[in-house]
């Protein structure tokens, strides 16, 4: 079952997609993440919604034991908070 994890925080959007494309050329192919979509809140100017896209639960779980996520997770915002989803279907529009 695929895997979203929502995380949101406040930074200047610029900075938060910098980030993680830091992140991610960083990682290499140590991470398991396929996809994550950097927002910007229109209504709340700063802050910042990333959703982060797995294949499972299983394979976030792989991905947060890297020493890359590690790092990343210990340098986040201060009052970052992270939502975990299990996706149960996805209806194309």
């Amino acid at each position: 079952m695929r895997f979203i994890q929502i995380m949101e925080y406040e930074q200047d959007p610029g900075e938060a997609l910098a980030e993680i494309r830091g992140y991610a050329e960083q990682a290499g192919d140590e991470i398991t993440v396929r996809r994550v979509t950097v927002c910007s809140d229109r209504d709340k100017p700063g802050v910042i919604v990333a959703i982060a896209e797995f294949d499972s639960w299983e394979s976030a779980k792989v991905n947060d034991e890297q020493e890359v996520t590690q790092e990343g997770a210990e340098n986040a915002p201060d009052g970052t908070t992270y939502r975990n989803l299990d996706v149960v279907g996805v209806v194309e529009m």
